[in-house]
């Protein structure tokens, strides 16, 4: 019996939002709008932790020596600094190994190659690799390996990799302040517009509501239609919303272009498809409920 009830409510609720066709096209277009704002936001965010995460997996600092400095020192150096408690390890590149691997992963750019040629000497210098155990102990080791081996040093590559961290991660702030006020403001709206659907078709139906109340009917048998018609809204909007993140996250995220490759966000996507769209899905039915029953409330007792 419960059953066949939910049915025929289920089946009144989809009639309601069939009927009200144009009104059902607006609500869901302006909910739609805002599910995509709050999933592309979602999206971004979590594309740009993913690739900061994977950065500072990679961080490291390279440390280059002058060329006038023997090997000997620079192997004392590398001691001395695996020796501190932050420092996970050191790794020791010379010159000729640095000038193996550049000539490698140029090989096939024949001005370069014209270009060590035309050098004829190896232009590149010794350097060390170092990885602290805590991504938040390289500003100390840098600080630390400056103040104590500058004179040997001819420069330091931290920077580059802080610089593209901190950006990043200045993006990531800014997208999630815009999305989240972009999103409240597109979520408020949707609820109004959906309330105001809702409030109309109840308004509607009111002797339908009177009749139901006379014959014994319960106040869930009456609401539940409603809820149904608030669940479609949803429902159709987070289906909407989620073909268009596809088509954002296959463009290759805009914001982050530059950043990371469109094939790197796209793989990221599909591993994250359940996640991302099921969250949009249940935003998308909750504004729908929601909206229902702050409708429903101003005609019916609860």
């Amino acid at each position: 019996m419960k059953l066949l009830k939910l049915g025929r409510t289920f089946k009144e609720g989809w009639t309601i939002f069939v009927r009200n066709s144009w009104l059902s096209v607006a609500t869901v277009s302006v909910l739609f709008l805002s599910l995509y704002v709050i999933g592309a936001t979602l999206l971004t965010g979590m594309v740009a932790n993913e690739l900061i995460g994977n950065i500072e997996k990679n961080v490291s600092i390279g440390v280059y020596f002058k060329p006038d400095i023997d090997e000997s020192r620079i192997k004392e150096i590398e001691n001395e600094i695996k020796n501190n408690e932050d420092v996970s390890s050191v790794e020791y590149v010379s010159k000729e190994q640095a000038l193996d691997k550049f000539s490698n992963d140029n090989k096939d750019d024949p001005v370069i190659a014209d270009a060590l040629n035309e050098i004829g000497e190896n232009p590149l210098l010794s350097s060390i690799i170092v990885k602290a155990k805590d991504q938040k102990k390289y500003g100390q080791l840098v600080d630390y390996i400056e103040s104590n081996f500058s004179e040997e040093m001819n420069n330091i590559n931290y920077g580059k990799n802080k610089d593209v961290i901190e950006r990043l991660g200045k993006i990531v702030a800014t997208v999630r302040k815009i999305g989240i006020i972009l999103g409240a403001v597109f979520i408020s709206i949707a609820i109004l517009i959906t309330f105001n659907a809702i409030r109309l078709s109840l308004y509607v139906r009111k002797r339908e509501f009177d009749v139901m109340r006379l014959v014994g009917a319960s106040n869930l048998y009456i609401k539940a239609p409603s809820i149904f018609e608030g669940m479609f809204y949803g429902f159709f909007a987070s289906v909407l919303a989620i073909i268009a993140i596809a088509g954002t996250a296959y463009s290759g995220l805009p914001l982050i272009q530059g950043l990371i490759s469109r094939n790197d966000v796209i793989n990221f996507y599909l591993s994250n498809f359940l996640v991302i769209s099921g969250s949009i899905l249940v935003a998308g039915l909750l504004v729908g409920v929601v909206s229902s029953m702050i409708a429903i409330r101003k005609y019916l007792k609860a």
